[in-house]
C-alpha cells in the first residue's frame, strides 16, 4: 500500500475545520493558535506555515465559510435570489457565525470581505422585490443569531414563503 502524504491544501482545510470547531465549542475568545493547532493535530509551526497570525486564521475561516455559502448558491438549481433566500434564512453553523461575528469585532477590517461579497450578491437582484427579499433574509438571519425569535414556528414559514414570492424571477 502506497503511503500518501497530506497535501498543504488538506492541512490547511484541517486547520480551518479545527478552528471552526474550537470557535463553535468554546467561543471566539478561546480561538487561539495553540488551541487550533492542538485541535487540528498539527504543530504550531505547521499552523503558522498556513496562517502566520490569528487574524490570518480568522480571515481564512471567514473566507472559507463565505466561499461555501457562495458555492451552494452556484450549485443550486434555483434562480440566484431564491437560492439566497432559502440558504440565507437559517444558521446551520451550530453557533459558528455567532462566534465569527464576535471575532470580527476584534478585526473590523475583515468586515470589508463581507461587504465585498454582499455587494456582489445584492447586485444579482434585478428587481426591487428581489433585493427586499435578500435584505429581509439577512435581517432574519441576524435576528436568529441574536436569539430574537422574531418569527417562530408557523409564522417563520409564512415569512419565508413571502420572501420566496418576492424573490421569484420574472419570466
Amino acid at each position: 500500500m502506497r503511503n500518501v502524504e497530506a497535501t498543504p491544501t488538506d492541512a490547511r482545510m484541517r486547520i480551518l475545520q479545527a478552528a471552526s470547531r474550537v470557535t463553535r465549542r468554546e467561543g471566539a475568545i478561546a480561538l487561539t493558535l495553540d488551541a487550533t493547532a492542538k485541535e487540528a493535530g498539527v504543530s504550531k509551526g505547521g499552523l503558522l506555515y498556513h496562517f502566520p497570525s490569528k487574524e490570518a486564521l480568522v480571515r481564512g475561516m471567514l473566507e472559507y465559510h463565505l466561499d461555501t455559502f457562495e458555492q451552494g448558491l452556484q450549485d443550486s438549481s434555483k434562480p440566484f435570489v431564491q437560492a439566497y433566500v432559502e440558504m440565507g434564512s437559517y444558521d446551520g453553523s451550530d453557533g459558528l457565525f455567532q462566534s465569527l461575528s464576535a471575532v470580527l469585532a476584534l478585526y473590523p477590517e475583515l468586515l470589508e470581505t463581507v461587504r465585498e461579497r454582499s455587494q456582489r450578491w445584492y447586485a444579482q437582484a434585478k428587481r426591487i422585490d428581489a433585493l427586499v427579499a435578500m435584505l429581509a433574509t439577512d435581517g432574519l438571519f441576524m435576528a436568529d443569531l441574536m436569539g430574537l425569535e422574531v418569527a417562530p414556528g408557523k409564522l417563520r414559514q409564512k415569512v419565508l414563503q413571502r420572501l420566496l414570492e418576492l424573490a421569484e424571477e420574472e419570466s
